[in-house]
């Protein structure tokens, strides 16, 4: 039977409902626990799109504020959290005085960065002597192997193109080349940690849809033919078959977890 495709148009609206409760929200709270974000903290997100670290961090009592360059995930943060200062900037380049925060996350968001090493400095520089860094990057593709038969699927029906955009937020930095980003920034006390996120969707058809909706994949796939479209949902219903269950489908998402401090 074949399955109606109607793609959503409002791209970062559609990021806040499709994949900040199912990603975004589940990362934010680990991150939040590693940075032991306390009440009254001035806490910086770099990198925020729609805001969820911020807005969680205001949850918990913190003196919030965001950064992020794109001018529609920011709408969105501003609409949900207008009392939350949010801030239209690159990472590497913080409208942000010096040592000014306590606290500064980067969730999913350094595989973005053209330039990672200035991006970690200025995180530095905005923190207070003492302050905590956390990030949260995802694992590549072969260590998140519903997203990797995902990307199979793309390049297959759909081309490189689309594969691509899928690949590059499994992109980032591994394990060493993390530690070496800390460590050249002038961070001490790094630490690396694997966090496991369990993720559900009503059905692989689900999944696909809030991938597609929710990122510049709506492009490619909007622009498939009934048949290519058709054969795209039946790859996927193939390729994601080993992780359903009654309720739908259901995958361990992987992401690296890195705190430091800067030196008092």
């Amino acid at each position: 039977m074949t399955t109606t495709w109607q793609l959503a148009t409002d791209g970062p609206a559609a990021y806040e409902r499709n994949l900040v409760p199912k990603f975004f929200a589940p990362c934010a709270e680990l991150l939040l626990d590693l940075a032991e974000v306390v009440g009254g903290e001035r806490f910086l997100d770099v990198g925020c799109g729609t805001g969820i670290v911020a807005r969680k961090a205001a949850g918990r009592g913190a003196k919030a504020a965001g950064v992020e360059p794109n001018e529609g995930m920011l709408a969105v943060a501003r609409q949900a959290a207008p009392e939350i200062a949010w801030h239209a900037a690159w990472a590497d380049a913080l409208p942000r005085p010096d040592s000014s925060y306590g606290v500064v996350c980067c969730q999913q968001a350094l595989q973005f960065v053209p330039d990672r090493p200035a991006a970690l400095l200025e995180m530095y520089r905005v923190l207070v002597p003492g302050g905590r860094v956390a990030l949260a990057v995802w694992r590549r593709p072969e260590q998140n192997p519903a997203f990797l038969s995902l990307i199979d699927s793309l390049e297959r029906v759909a081309g490189a193109e689309a594969a691509g955009i899928m690949r590059r937020p499994f992109s980032g930095p591994g394990a060493e080349d993390l530690r070496a980003l800390m460590a050249g920034a002038g961070f001490e006390d790094v630490s690396l940690r694997i966090g496991i996120i369990a993720v559900r969707f009503a059905s692989t058809f689900e999944f696909l849809r809030a991938q597609v909706e929710s990122s510049p994949l709506a492009g490619p796939i909007g622009a498939l033919d009934r048949d290519r479209t058709d054969a795209l949902i039946r790859e996927v219903d193939t390729a994601l078959e080993s992780y359903v269950d009654d309720d739908g489908v259901v995958y361990p998402l992987q992401t690296w977890l890195v705190t430091a401090r800067k030196p008092i």
